[in-house]
């Protein structure tokens, strides 16, 4: 119950970037104005002022925030996109908008460094990784297998991969501006890599394809952490994210054809792509340092190159290959994990 009382004084302290101190109160924070603190000498206790007066949650707080969490994210396909055509008519007998992914499981973990430039400033540094987005299928009757925008190969027996990786990297400045609210801004860093892989044979020959994209995102981002309820020892707090990214991304698109040619071609190209991020988060006290956390995120992503859209803009007869980076992905799931503070 204790350890619900002095979390719940750090949640209000939070409002002011600030939280309740750990046994001795290692200084004293004296409000200039509302929402303005600066460190300033060592508390006075014991043999100075009153302990509890010291350590009020308005007064002193820790310098390191630790969050780490065990992440599942669902991944939605991509649009459409020709990968197996029936051989009898001008149809699909696969889309690359056909692959379901499954969850893909990664680490979440962020430490906060409180009152580096001021006590009303603080300085995050973030970073997750998903590497198992990947859909696999196989397919029981023969198909065309479109390799580039002018050829496809009857083959027997198609089976075809897909296979996505996500990366994230950010170091933000936070300010506490409200008492409820807290704005950002920073640097984030996006690797999206995809591979894309078909396979078919037939009596005279086997076709084996492979198609890669690479996304690296490098800009500016502009945010919001609120706190929106509180109920004791439990918190309640809603985080969104913005930013323009300049994105660097390449392709190359291989293809062999066993015995009668191999075909390969790649790409670059540049442009300003888009990521928003919106999440909540539900903190719970375990002791006077230690929390649980629960969750949920959401992230939309656009203007990056996709694996299977590269397949259209691609040509191996002219040489005339460019990069799609038109296509966009959506993110969403949810995590469990701990927060620690001294």
């Amino acid at each position: 119950m204790a350890s619900c009382i002095i979390f719940a004084a750090g949640a209000q302290a939070l409002a002011q970037n600030m939280y309740p101190a750990q046994g001795n109160c290692g200084y004293d924070v004296t409000a200039a104005d509302p929402g303005h603190f600066s460190y300033q000498q060592p508390c006075g206790y014991p043999t100075g002022e009153d302990f509890a007066q010291c350590c009020k949650p308005d007064r002193c707080g820790p310098r390191w925030s630790f969050n780490a969490e065990a992440v599942a994210l669902q991944r939605t396909s991509t649009r459409n996109q020709s990968l197996f055509l029936s051989p009898t008519a001008p149809t699909d007998v696969l889309n690359a908008k056909d692959f379901r992914f499954p969850l893909a499981f990664g680490p979440k973990l962020s430490a906060t460094r409180h009152g580096i430039f001021g006590s009303c400033f603080d300085v995050e540094v973030a970073y997750f990784q998903f590497d198992g987005f990947e859909a696999n299928r196989a397919l029981t009757d023969p198909a065309l297998m479109v390799i580039d925008i002018n050829s496809a190969f009857a083959v027997s027996d198609p089976t075809a991969r897909y296979a996505s990786q996500l990366y994230s990297g950010e170091i933000n400045v936070r300010w506490q501006w409200l008492d409820w609210l807290t704005l950002m801004s920073g640097f984030r860093m996006i690797e999206l890599n995809e591979q894309y892989d078909a396979r078919g044979r037939n009596q005279i020959y086997t076709v084996a394809q492979d198609v890669n994209s690479y996304n690296h995102l490098y800009g500016y981002q502009l945010g919001a952490e609120g706190e929106v309820l509180d109920f004791g020892c439990l918190q309640i707090k809603a985080i969104c994210k913005a930013g323009a990214y300049g994105n660097f991304a390449r392709q190359n698109n291989q293809t062999v054809i066993s015995g009668m040619a191999s075909f390969s071609d790649s790409a670059i190209n540049e442009r300003v792509s888009f990521l928003g991020e919106v999440g909540v988060a539900a903190v719970y006290a375990i002791t006077n340092r230690l929390a649980f956390r629960a969750s949920y995120q959401a992230m939309w992503i656009e203007g990056v190159g996709l694996a299977p859209e590269q397949i259209d803009t691609t040509n191996f007869l002219t040489g005339a290959t460019k990069v799609n980076l038109d296509g966009g992905v959506f993110y969403h799931g949810g995590g469990l994990g701990l927060e620690y503070r001294f």
